[in-house]
């Protein structure tokens, strides 16, 4: 995705051990050499405090990612679950040089190659995480959030294994309404993790798809530790999420999910 542009990775002035992954002077990713734990965006914030709800807490486990930037997820996963297994699916040969002088992260291999190929080569139920965030620069690949490819990725989730996406969107959210109407469809359980500013239509944002198969998610734990989070946030689940879905169906390829705007991140028809 980002061939014929500038990737960078450059130091944070604010903090000395800090690096920010750059595409075209945008910020794509964060990655601090020192400190795993030391997630920089929010959404990956949100991220984190899902895995730790969900799943039982140290225990190694088998992760995919779509998306890879400098690893930051990755390695924030190595450093909480010794032993994890996890591979990364990166399409930017670029990104992949830019970060190629980090430390690596054990146990994780990392692919060059389209996102969607790499998971359709993965076997059934072979991991308990699934990570999407699939950017060109800094817009979501909406072409890979089909329901085909959400059918996809549930179908290589072990039974109480989980899905994460970061999609970012603005209020009437229509990319992630129809979204989430594709994974009710193939998921046993869902919720949704976003700044309260972001779901009052006050500013664009990133929320959290948070998809669990053949299992419940802990929503009251969800909904807990959110709201005490270093970055706030809400949870949509039950009910609420029903209400915020609405009249949204999943897209087709008759009825695509709309491109993002390239000057403003927001999605039009």
């Amino acid at each position: 995705m980002t061939a014929g542009r500038r990737v960078e990775l450059l130091r944070d002035l604010d903090r000395e051990t800090g690096r920010v992954l750059l595409v075209d002077g945008v910020e794509q990713s964060y990655v601090d050499l020192d400190d795993p734990e030391h997630l920089e965006f929010e959404y990956m914030q949100h991220m984190a405090l899902a895995v730790d709800c969900v799943l039982a807490p140290e225990k190694p486990v088998a992760a995919l990612h779509l998306g890879g930037g400098a690893l930051s997820m990755p390695r924030w996963l190595a450093h909480r679950r010794p032993r994890s297994k996890q591979l990364v699916a990166e399409s930017s040969a670029a990104v992949i040089a830019a970060t190629s002088d980090l430390e690596p992260v054990p146990g994780c291999r990392v692919l060059e190659g389209d996102a969607m190929s790499v998971l359709a080569a993965q076997r059934a139920r072979s991991f308990d995480l699934v990570f999407w965030d699939l950017y060109d620069g800094p817009l979501a690949v909406v072409d890979a959030l089909g329901s085909a490819d959400l059918q996809s990725m549930h179908r290589v989730l072990r039974p109480g294994g989980v899905l994460l996406l970061n999609v970012s969107d603005v209020r009437p959210f229509v990319v992630v309404r129809p979204v989430l109407a594709a994974l009710r469809e193939v998921a046993d359980d869902l919720a949704v993790l976003a700044e309260p500013a972001t779901l009052r239509g006050r500013r664009s944002g990133n929320c959290v798809l948070v998809a669990r198969r053949e299992a419940s998610l802990p929503i009251d734990l969800l909904t807990r530790r959110s709201a005490a989070a270093p970055v706030r946030a809400r949870v949509l689940a039950g009910d609420a999420l029903t209400e915020f879905v609405g009249d949204a169906r999943p897209p087709t390829p008759d009825e695509p999910l709309p491109r993002p705007d390239p000057l403003s991140g927001r999605a039009f028809l």
